[in-house]
């Protein structure tokens, strides 16, 4: 049962890395300040402790991913042209 082998790719060929140029939707940005604000916070990492920041870090999310959604059920485009 010989199977086939592909030859090697060259060792000049690389994947294009688009990540770095690209970036987060806003939905994914106001995610990522809750989290990291939740993570690094004392009350917010207590037991059932939230803070006032958390909330309106919460509720900023709620908001972009409400607009977002909104944005691809009219047909829009969900990011901002440039």
């Amino acid at each position: 049962m010989d199977e086939r082998r592909d030859s090697r790719p060259d060792s000049e060929s690389r994947p294009l890395i688009a990540a770095a140029a690209s970036e987060l939707a806003p939905p994914q940005k106001a995610w990522s300040a809750y989290v990291q604000h939740a993570t690094r916070c004392h009350t917010c990492r207590s037991r059932d402790g939230r803070c006032s920041e958390s909330e309106q870090l919460y509720k900023a999310w709620q908001a972009k991913a409400d607009d977002a959604y909104r944005q691809v059920a009219d047909g829009q485009s969900a990011r901002p042209a440039r």
